[in-house]
């Protein structure tokens, strides 16, 4: 969820340029130093693309299916350039990034993507409903209906949504 999280939360954009997004692959474990600002500029349209994909996961009308079918092409798209190959063990079956740097790290987030829906924990990732955070998280309500990553935001949008109401009503 890191990568979702890199414009979330109101700590402004960790994806702006080339040497931003250096340094974030360099904290992931993907290193890159022949990244452009291309590159950053399509990283941002990953992360949003996989962001209303996570809205779409805590409620249907928060991501409305025409920017759903945009997303799920950009995300195709970008899938193109970052093939995955299936390593298979007597353990298990992995699908691990067959390019490395940039394209390698979008590979691995893909990956992890499948990884998750195999498992079933797919649609229980979400983006946080709260319009200045939409930070990801791991939804563990008993009944997968989570809209808030914590109790600030759920708090926030409460309060937003009654000062509305009481101005509204003056």
């Amino acid at each position: 969820m890191s990568f979702v999280n890199t414009h979330a939360g109101g700590r402004g954009e960790q994806l702006e340029d080339a040497h931003t997004l250096r340094q974030w692959l360099r904290a992931v474990g993907h290193p890159d130093d022949a990244v452009s600002d291309a590159d950053a500029a399509t990283a941002r349209e990953f992360r949003d693309a996989l962001q209303t994909l996570l809205l779409a996961h805590s409620q249907k009308e928060a991501a409305p299916p025409e920017c759903v079918a945009r997303a799920e092409a950009r995300i195709a798209r970008i899938a193109d350039g970052a093939p995955l190959r299936a390593v298979t063990t007597r353990f298990a079956t992995t699908l691990v990034p067959v390019r490395e740097g940039v394209w390698g790290a979008f590979g691995a987030i893909l990956a992890a993507v499948a990884e998750l829906d195999r498992a079933g924990m797919w649609q229980r990732i979400k983006a946080c409903r709260n319009e200045v955070c939409h930070e990801g998280f791991l939804d563990r309500s008993r009944n997968a209906s989570a809209l808030y990553h914590g109790p600030g935001c759920a708090s926030m949008v409460s309060m937003r949504a009654y000062r509305q109401r009481k101005k509204g009503s003056q």
